[in-house]
Formats: structure tokens, C-alpha cells, sequence
């Protein structure tokens, strides 16, 4: 994962209102964690209202105070982004719902049950959000 994914689901945001407003309200601070033999990386998106906020590079969770966090392999987030990129969308396997619903490989964790809660009530927009990478050079 980049900064520029994240930069461009804010873009998106902010270049498809009509998109998003149809969607409704959201209310979520995410934070997203890639992890491989090196470690993890992770980075923040704040969606408040129908606003949506790249918060770039997460080095203090708790100072982030995320609602939730949804974390997995890199290789996952790569696949994702591949996925979507090449069908213009995420197809039904490779949707933030479908890699995380059964807590593998993709598991969300929250400090509390409404933070877990807020990242599947908001799913349709994160994953809407995920899907503006279709429109995203992916680095190698």
C-alpha cells in the first residue's frame, strides 16, 4: 500500500459527491494495516460526514484513535488492488466484506463493539472508496 491510494480515495470523495451523498453519512476513523516479514504499515482514512480525509501514515495507533482497524497480509492488499484494478471494480472474492467477514485473511478489530460495527455498517462506502483504486497506478 501507498499514501496515493489513500490520497486518491479522498479524491474520489471529493470528485464524486453526488456518488457518495447517495450513499449516506458516515462516521469512521479507519486505520488500515498491511503486514509482511518487514513488519507493518499503516495508514488512516477519516470519513466524517460525507467528507473523507486521508490521514496518510499511521505510526501511533492509539494517538489515531481509531474506531477500527482492519488488518492483513500485504499479499491480500495486493491481490485487492490488482483485482480492482483489472475489472474497474472488486469482484465479489476480493470485496473488503468477503476477506474479512470470516476474519481471515483480513481481520477487523476495534477497541469496542460500535467500532467493529461502524466499519461493516460503512462497508459499501469503503468499498467504493477501495474501488477509486481502479482509476490508481499501482507501484511495484
Amino acid at each position: 500500500m501507498e499514501r496515493s491510494w489513500f490520497d486518491a480515495m479522498a479524491a474520489d470523495a471529493r470528485n464524486r459527491p453526488d456518488v457518495y451523498r447517495r450513499l449516506g453519512f458516515a462516521d469512521l476513523r479507519l486505520v488500515v494495516e498491511e503486514t509482511d516479514e518487514a513488519g507493518s504499515r499503516r495508514f488512516g482514512l477519516i470519513l466524517d460526514g460525507y467528507d473523507v480525509e486521508s490521514a496518510g501514515a499511521v505510526t501511533d495507533v492509539e494517538a489515531f484513535r481509531p474506531d477500527a482497524v482492519v488488518s492483513g497480509p500485504r499479499q491480500t492488499w495486493d491481490d485487492m488492488a490488482a483485482n480492482i484494478v483489472a475489472h474497474g471494480g472488486a469482484d465479489s472474492a476480493h470485496t473488503l466484506n468477503a476477506l474479512s467477514i470470516a476474519e481471515a485473511p483480513l481481520r477487523v478489530t476495534a477497541a469496542d463493539p460500535v467500532g467493529r460495527d461502524k466499519f461493516y455498517r460503512y462497508a459499501e462506502t469503503l468499498q467504493t472508496l477501495f474501488d477509486a483504486l481502479a482509476a490508481t497506478p499501482l507501484a511495484a
